[in-house]
This record gives C-alpha cells, structure tokens and sequence, in this order.
C-alpha cells in the first residue's frame, strides 16, 4: 500500500526545557560574564554558580552529595571510577539504552552483560536475575524515555546479591516511582542536561550518592585525578586516580539554576499532555502502550506504542511520519536499540588488541550482542513505535496530533 500525500503539520520539537528559555537564563549567562569567571573553582569575582547549583540538586533529591560534570557520559565514566569498576568484573544493563552507558563501562575495562527488557521497555527484573554470576559487580538500571525502572524489584535483587547500583537517570529527570524520585534508589545516580534532555544548557551532568568516600573519588576522576578541597587540588586523603579533565563551567551552572527552578512545570505539562493522549487514543483496537507502573511519575515525554506484529507497525510509521508525527520504529531508533551499535556488537576496542574482550580477567565472560540475543526486546522492538512529546504542546496542537494518530492508525 503507497503512502498517502498528506500535507505536513510541524509540531515543536521535543527538546523540553529549551521551550523554557526565557530572560532568566539570559541574565544567569551574562551574570558570569559580567563577573568575568567562568571556570567552576575560582575567578575574578567567583560567584560559585557549580558549587550552589550542586547544593541545590543534592537538596532537591534529599541526596548528601552531588558532583557537577561535563556531560552525562563523564559522570557515568566518573561514577564507574568511583566504584572502582575494572577488568575481571561484570555489569549489568539494560538491552535499551543509549550507547553511553554501555560505552563507559567498556572503557573502564569491565564486561557489558546485556539484561531484557518486559513491556515496561525497561529492564526485566527476572532477566536481570538470570544474568548474575559470580563475576557480577554493579547493576545499571537505565529509566528510559522518562519511565522509571521498577527499582524496588532492581534493589531487592541487588541486595541479595550483595551488587551495587548506579541509576542512569538520563533521560528521566524529575520522574518518580510511588513518590520516591529516580536518582534516590541506587549507590549513586547519574543525570544529564543534554540538549534532549528534562532542562538543559545544552551539555551538563551531575552524579549524586550519600558516601563521602565515593563523590572524593567521583571529584577525582572526573577532573585531576586527586580530588578538589574548596578552590585547590587536596591529595590528603590518599585518592590518586587518572582524572579526565570533565569540568562544568559557571556558564553551564548558572543556566541549569535557572532551569531547575522550572523542571516541576516541564515534567507536569508532559505527563498531563501524555495522559490526554492516550486517554483519547484509548478506544482503538490492535493497539496497546507501553506498561508505566506509576502514570503519576512518569516524565511524559514519550508515547510508545504496541502493535499487533511488525508489518502493522511498519504500515503507522509510514503514514504518521509524513502527516508531522515524528513517529520511529524503535528498529530503527538508532544507538538506543543493543544491535543497532556496531562497536558492541562486534566488540570493537580503541586499541588494536581488542581491550577489554582479550583481557585475560574477561575472557570466560558472555559478550554475545547480535540481533536474537534477547528475544523479548527483539520483539518488541519489532512491533513498536516510539514519538516524542513536546514540552510546550498546546490544546490545539494536542488535539491535531491526536487526529494524526487515528488517521495513521486507521491505513
């Protein structure tokens, strides 16, 4: 069946706190400047804009320690360090993810063991349990989409198993489980403030956790190597790592403190967009959502949608998308899916002795990543399609993707 014409409707895009930007993140940006100190540990008139911002977050999530980073990626390499995580040791993750979080633990030198996923599109506590040996040492449950992991199911296992747990809280900002926010559940917790992400500076992260003996550690691998103390480098408690040079600036700092401020407001306009939605869709038949245990802490910024097998699924996709529903297979959704990265797949290395598969410590290791490994995911995924929700959706715009949807739906 040819795809129909259709004239295309443009819906925002969905990076969510950029459709809050307003004067408060101008004036955050031309405070630093206006003060000429943009670094995070001293300036000409140091205004401390990481330092508060920290304070804030860590406060926000009733956490003790928060330790601001340059990206999402460095805070999970920097937490990964923390955690002491290396060759000879084997991490669990989720079989949906983004390439990131299985990247820092190949470069640590550890062994990624793919977990499944259930119709939550999150990772499957049985699976997960399936899947420990005795080489297991940490578990990374990844709240994907802005759905929160079943993390009471992730810590009972991990308690029994005597494991760690580092959330990837990513792409879940501002999400809960039964009124305990993501980030709270875990040895420690790493979020992101990625262009894509709940709000933003364009690039961002921060790790948080309730030891002092591993945000040292976490302070020291993600800059010099030996922790800061106040505006110098302190090697008196005896942590000498490698460090990777992942500092947040002020600028980035003073732009997130005006964005945290607003992250409540985002995560309420999507969740009440997303339910809107599917309330509104409920009634037509073949088609099924993606299982959210807490609807009340979702972020809302995606809908994924079940279809009764692959062709159906294929048949949606190519009439939503031309009508302006950014709708994608989730075959097709790129580094998200465990085969569509070829460096895993083929376990590739940075260095040509193929580190860390060779090293002698992983060798007896699973590292089997080809499409099939994971029948579950690999059928879902089949027969889904994922489209994002913009965080600035009006009533009229709600209503017309809507519209859209039924009209895909019904080809």
């Amino acid at each position: 069946m040819s795809v129909q014409s259709v004239p295309e409707v443009t819906f925002p895009r969905e990076f969510p706190g950029i459709h809050y930007y307003d004067r408060m993140e101008e004036e955050a940006v031309l405070r630093v400047i206006r003060n000429k100190s943009p670094f995070r540990y001293y300036g000409a008139s140091f205004l401390q804009e990481v330092n508060q911002l920290e304070q804030e977050f860590k406060t926000r999530l009733g956490r003790k320690y928060a330790q601001a980073v340059a990206s999402g990626t460095s805070g999970l390499a920097a937490a990964l360090a923390a955690l002491e995580v290396g060759p000879g040791q084997e991490v669990l993750i989720p079989c949906f993810l983004w390439v990131s979080t299985v990247g820092t633990v190949v470069r640590a030198g550890a062994i990624p063991v793919l977990v499944d996923i259930d119709d939550s599109f999150n990772m499957c506590p049985r699976d997960l349990a399936a899947k420990i040996t005795a080489k297991s040492t940490l578990i990374i449950p990844v709240h994907m989409c802005g759905v929160p992991v079943a993390m009471p199911a992730i810590m009972d296992i991990a308690k029994k198993q005597n494991l760690r747990v580092l959330e990837d809280c990513a792409q879940a900002n501002g999400a809960s489980l039964d009124g305990q926010a993501v980030g709270t559940f875990g040895d420690m917790a790493v979020f992101s403030f990625q262009m894509n992400k709940m709000i933003t500076a364009g690039e961002g992260g921060i790790v948080v956790c309730d030891r002092e003996a591993l945000i040292d550690r976490t302070n020291a691998a993600h800059d010099l190597g030996v922790p800061w103390s106040g505006q110098m480098p302190d090697d008196s408690k005896g942590i000498y790592l490698w460090g990777a040079g992942s500092r947040m600036s002020e600028l980035v700092a003073a732009v997130l403190r005006a964005q945290i401020g607003k992250l409540d407001q985002i995560v309420r306009h999507l969740r009440d967009c997303k339910r809107r939605i599917k309330e509104q869709l409920a009634d037509l038949p073949g088609i099924t959502w993606r299982r959210v245990d807490d609807p009340d802490g979702d972020c809302g910024a995606f809908l994924i949608a079940l279809f009764e097998n692959s062709e159906k699924a294929t048949r949606f996709q190519q009439h939503a998308a031309p009508s302006g529903l950014a709708a994608t297979r989730l075959t097709d959704y790129g580094l998200h899916i465990y085969y569509n990265i070829r460096a895993l797949v083929r376990k590739c290395s940075n260095s040509p002795d193929g580190y860390p598969w060779t090293h002698p410590m992983n060798q007896e290791s699973p590292s089997n990543y080809v499409k099939g490994t994971l029948p579950v995911a690999d059928n879902l995924f089949e027969r889904s399609v994922i489209i994002p929700i913009a965080s600035c959706l009006t009533g009229k715009q709600e209503s017309l993707f809507v519209d859209l949807f039924r009209k895909a739906a019904r080809v």
